[in-house]
């Protein structure tokens, strides 16, 4: 006789396998009706239920969390996503687990240590695999993508409004009389929509001002690489329709050409207005160049990711799969208006 399987369960008492993993778990808050119908049924075909859990906890959620050393700067940003979906989900009884990876794992290798760790549910921070996220949902273990917009149309995200971000950043230029603007971007790891999205609204703002832009204006440049840097800015900066400004695509590479600019002889924003889009770096430290950029509130991602991983777990569907919040623009003084 076949072994009965949780999606058996779950067709019977016409619930999905989900929530039958929740009641069998004992996790989530399901209606005692619904309990009560998915137990009698697995007991009926002899599904062997787990132990109970202790009733001060809904169960373990895990949060991926990379430490690849190329990523570095952007762990300020993922701490403080971190303590926010912590201190949301306590609020419900959740409890967070860190699970440590790094981009060389396999998938197999990062589903057996959330296995190992009886989580109920994975947050996955910046870090994407299609074909993970998809087995963890066939095992009936939600998956919330935060910071990463490329799986939106797959799974459950929460993430910045790069493109919008990118509008409103290109547009503080424009207003301040800047017309001959650099694009300056670099290859982020595992994020191609982000690139995508910032240039399209970096796009719309010029396209809507009428501000001519050409190809040989948006450089790719090796943000580990300071002769890169260097040769390639450089050559622009000395054209013969010198810009007056440079578009950043995220702060990170902006604070990497900094001192370039000033070895080139180029003071900011006295000879050159510099803007970042999007913003990854720790202001409160004191060496940082203070750069003007779109400013995602990372308590936000924090409390919108949990809420949406709350409602998944006990059954509240939300109308959309993804949740993009806004940014704020933050002056720091690196931009200046040419009249």
């Amino acid at each position: 006789m076949p072994k009965t399987t949780l999606k058996d369960i779950a067709d019977k008492a016409g619930v999905s396998s989900s929530t039958a993993s929740l009641v069998l778990s004992n996790k989530g808050k399901i209606s005692e009706e619904v309990k009560q119908k998915v137990i009698a049924i697995a007991d009926e075909l002899g599904y062997p239920r787990r132990t109970q859990v202790s009733t001060a906890s809904q169960g373990n959620i895990a949060v991926l969390f990379h430490f690849d050393s190329k990523l570095a700067h952007t762990w300020h940003v993922l701490r403080q996503v971190t303590l926010q979906l912590e201190q949301t989900l306590a609020s419900s009884n959740y409890v967070l687990i860190l699970i440590p990876i790094t981009y060389e794992m396999t998938d197999d290798q990062i589903f057996q240590r959330v296995m190992a760790l009886k989580a109920t549910a994975v947050f996955s921070m910046h870090f994407g695999r299609e074909v993970l996220f998809s087995r963890l949902e066939d095992a009936s273990i939600p998956v919330v993508v935060i910071i990463n917009s490329h799986f939106q149309s797959q799974f459950y995200t929460v993430c910045a409004d790069n493109f919008q971000g990118s509008y409103e950043a290109a547009s503080h230029l424009v207003k301040l009389g800047h017309k001959r603007i650099i694009y300056a971007d670099f290859n982020i790891h595992e994020l191609p929509e982000t690139l995508i999205d910032r240039f399209f609204g970096f796009s719309k703002a010029l396209n809507e001002h009428n501000i001519p832009f050409t190809e040989d204006q948006k450089v790719r440049l090796d943000v580990y690489d300071p002769v890169d840097i260097k040769e390639k800015l450089g050559k622009l900066l000395t054209s013969k329709n010198k810009p007056t400004a440079i578009f950043f695509v995220d702060d990170y590479l902006a604070a990497r050409c900094y001192p370039v600019l000033q070895e080139l002889g180029f003071r900011v924003p006295e000879d050159l207005s510099i803007i970042a889009s999007g913003e990854v770096l720790d202001y409160n430290e004191p060496f940082i160049p203070r750069i003007t950029g779109m400013l995602t509130n990372s308590s936000l991602l924090g409390k919108f990711s949990a809420e949406m991983m709350i409602d998944r777990l006990e059954h509240k569907p939300r109308e959309s799969y993804v949740l993009k919040i806004k940014q704020q623009l933050v002056e720091r003084g690196s931009c200046k208006s040419i009249g």
